[in-house]
């Protein structure tokens, strides 16, 4: 099974490369990978158990594990996705199946989709999962749990929090600390004053 595998993500990281990538990094367990942790990778990167790379463009598919400084693409699978610094594009789950934790401690520009979503700074774009935080954003933050320090957009879930809050809430239970007539209200909470 293991051999299949390995010869599976092989023939799909070559197949990849043939068709315009620059580079490909296959990973086991850093380090035991193509290229160093510290190299870049501007293509596709295939992982098993745990990659690790500097800078990552292109394709990343990884099954347990990855990490990287910076990202800009489409991230697929990694039930623990880590980008230290900036991510660019969409974090997808296996089979679009949010079961990722995704973690950002940059900012992020794009599409966040997995059980946990951290982004550390702003984020741009949309976060789906059960539990959303950011400290800044602009977009939408679809989950159970929803926080954000600031964000600017709509906030959907049974339990959203946004110390300042510039759009919509909409769920169960709303908390804005800047809210136009109550910081907490069911339901729809609004501040509608920029």
């Amino acid at each position: 099974m293991k051999k299949k595998l390995l010869t599976g993500l092989l023939g799909l990281g070559l197949s990849l490369v043939s068709f315009g990538a620059e580079s490909l990094e296959l990973g086991f367990l850093s380090p035991k990978q193509l290229k160093s942790p510290n190299a870049d990778v501007n293509g596709v990167r295939l992982g098993l158990i745990y990659t690790e790379n500097r800078n990552v463009e292109g394709v990343d598919i990884n099954i347990i594990a990855n990490k990287k400084q910076n990202f800009k693409g489409l991230s697929i699978g990694s039930l623990y996705d880590r980008t230290e610094g900036n991510f660019e594009g969409a974090k997808l789950g296996w089979f679009f199946f949010p079961i990722t934790f995704n973690s950002v401690g940059g900012n992020m520009t794009g599409v966040q989709l997995g059980l946990v979503n951290i982004v550390e700074q702003n984020i741009k774009g949309v976060q789906l999962g059960a539990a959303n935080f950011t400290k800044t954003g602009t977009g939408v933050q679809f989950g159970v749990f929803n926080k954000s320090e600031k964000i600017r957009g709509l906030q959907l879930g049974l339990v959203n929090m946004a110390d300042n809050l510039e759009g919509l809430q909409i769920g169960l239970v709303n908390m804005a600390d800047n809210s136009e007539i109550f910081e907490v209200l069911p339901l729809l909470n609004f501040n509608f004053r920029f």
